[in-house]
């Protein structure tokens, strides 16, 4: 990986937001490989996610287990296999934080903002990476950094890789994505 200069940063970060601008709604499956430290253990799950730029987002975990968070506006709709709750966001500054960078993420708008990431860009083959270290003591006490890979042909994230306090790992990999097609509304309402 080489450390891309202040102005490569720029027109990186410039093009990923001109992208995530033009995003209105993403549908794609993906893949999570949860690494725990002193278990040297991986545990891999598959899902598929949907995300509609008014704030919405359907996380949706098919296999091995049935798992599903939704986001919508500032509740947060969650069910495990039989059980389901809603939280509302705005009690809990946690899930604030999860919400953010679960929407930021999939959009790279985390890229500038500086009081919640410091961001080092750098470039490695065809891929820009965003190095991203939390600032607010929420999100620090969760996380060690977070990085996500962006392919710089479509300027759109393709990893993100999380780094717990503790040394775990999630490395969720997106597929199959779709962009501004039609995803029905349904999927960001509570069944």
């Amino acid at each position: 990986m080489k450390k891309a200069t202040e102005a490569q940063a720029k027109a990186m970060v410039e093009k990923i937001n001109q992208k995530a601008t033009s995003i209105k709604t993403l549908a794609c499956d993906f893949t999570q490989v949860k690494t725990l430290r002193f278990l040297n253990d991986k545990m891999t799950s598959q899902g598929k996610m949907y995300f509609d730029g008014t704030g919405k987002l359907r996380w949706e975990y098919t296999s091995p287990y049935s798992y599903t968070f939704i986001l919508n506006g500032q509740k947060v709709y969650i069910k495990s296999g039989k059980s389901s709750h809603t939280i509302d966001i705005r009690q809990s500054k946690l899930f604030q934080s999860i919400a953010q960078v679960m929407m930021n993420s999939m959009t790279g708008k985390s890229l500038t903002n500086n009081s919640e990431f410091t961001c080092t860009m750098y470039t490695q083959g065809n891929d820009w990476v965003a190095d991203m270290v939390p600032q607010k003591k929420e999100m620090k006490k969760m996380f060690k950094a977070i990085r996500l890979r962006f392919d710089s042909t479509r300027q759109m994230v393709s990893q993100v890789e999380m780094t717990e306090q503790g040394g775990d790992t999630t490395l969720i990999t997106l597929k199959d994505v779709k962009l501004n097609g039609k995803v029905d509304e349904k999927m960001f309402v509570a069944q």
